[in-house]
Formats: C-alpha cells, sequence, structure tokens
C-alpha cells in the first residue's frame, strides 16, 4: 500500500525547521524520505526529484514573498532573501529603551554603549511580549550571533498553510498595535 502524491507532499512540504539547529534533523528526515519513497514508490510515479525540489522551491518562494509583502505593508524592515527558510526582521523599534546610565549593572556601561546583558533583557522582553500578547514566535538575533539587539529571525517554512496565513494577519495587527501602544506612552 503505497502513499499518493498528494500525502507525500503533505509530509515533506514545507520542511519543518524551527531552529537553527533542527536544519540538520530536517535535512536528515528529507534525505532519509527521499531514499525510502524513491525506492518504494518512484517507479510508480509517486516520488520524483524531478517534481519534488522544483514544487518546494516554488512552496517557499511563495511563502517568502507573502512574508515579505505583508512585512511592508506592516512597515516593518527586514534584510530581504532570495534564498533560505527564513528573514530576518528589524524589529528594533518596539524594543523597551535602554536603561538609563545610573540604572545600568555595569559601571563601565555609558550612554554611548550598551552592555550586552541589557542588550539580552530588551530582546527577551520583547520576544516575550511577541510571544504572550501576539501569538508570534521568533527567533531572537542575539541568539543566533547577531550583533544589535531587536532583529528576529521569521522561519516562513514550518507552518501549515493556515498557520502561515494566521501569522501573517498576526504580524499585520501585532505592528499596529504596538506603534499605538507606543505613542500612548
Amino acid at each position: 500500500d503505497s502513499m499518493g502524491d498528494e500525502h507525500v507532499w503533505e509530509l515533506l512540504l514545507p520542511l519543518p525547521t524551527t531552529a537553527s539547529t533542527s536544519m540538520a534533523l530536517s535535512l536528515l528526515t528529507f534525505r532519509l524520505l527521499l531514499t525510502s519513497s524513491s525506492s518504494s514508490s518512484s517507479s510508480e510515479g509517486y516520488w520524483s526529484t524531478d517534481e519534488f525540489l522544483p514544487e518546494n522551491r516554488r512552496r517557499l518562494r511563495d511563502r517568502r514573498e507573502k512574508l515579505e509583502r505583508t512585512l511592508t505593508e506592516s512597515g516593518i524592515p527586514y534584510l530581504p532573501s532570495d534564498s533560505g527558510l527564513f528573514v530576518w526582521m528589524d524589529l528594533r523599534e518596539f524594543l523597551p529603551p535602554p536603561p538609563s546610565p545610573d540604572e545600568s549593572s555595569s559601571a563601565s556601561s555609558s550612554a554611548e554603549t550598551e552592555s550586552r546583558e541589557s542588550m539580552e533583557r530588551r530582546e527577551r522582553s520583547l520576544y516575550l511580549s511577541l510571544l504572550n500578547e501576539h501569538g508570534l514566535l521568533f527567533t531572537p538575533g542575539l541568539s543566533m550571533k547577531n550583533e544589535l539587539p531587536g532583529f528576529f529571525r521569521c522561519v516562513y517554512s514550518a507552518a501549515s498553510d493556515g498557520e502561515f496565513e494566521l501569522g501573517l494577519e498576526r504580524i499585520g495587527r501585532c505592528a499596529d498595535a504596538m506603534r499605538r501602544s507606543k505613542e500612548e506612552t
């Protein structure tokens, strides 16, 4: 009893990658499924890299373009990407303000130089707000060796179509709500 094309696509696309360490697992899963699927069903026409790879690229491109369109419409800067599984978003405008020099825990910090600890606290605060108040889960940039707080990785390849569309709606609502909140303070 072999799987039909729809079921194989459902299992494999989009490739699940929610954190940097899961990339290796995703590729391993892809290779294992490719091996087992091609040996058992390519002769029956259910599986082919000639079909899968172009379809995977098309789906990833479509999602990236939708995400970039939503970010543009929401006024959220991002670093354009022409490949990959995520987009870097610049959410610095939503970071809590840095502490004043007298509030800083480090005696060596100044108004010009914010401590790493302070940057991590501010980015974590935004991360938790995005998650708890807006239902958005992004990877904080500092945890990915980004040097500035406020950049977040948005992985667009890991959600179902419905979850992805809901995420796009939430991004727009979140940006509006956070800007309104900022204006009120």
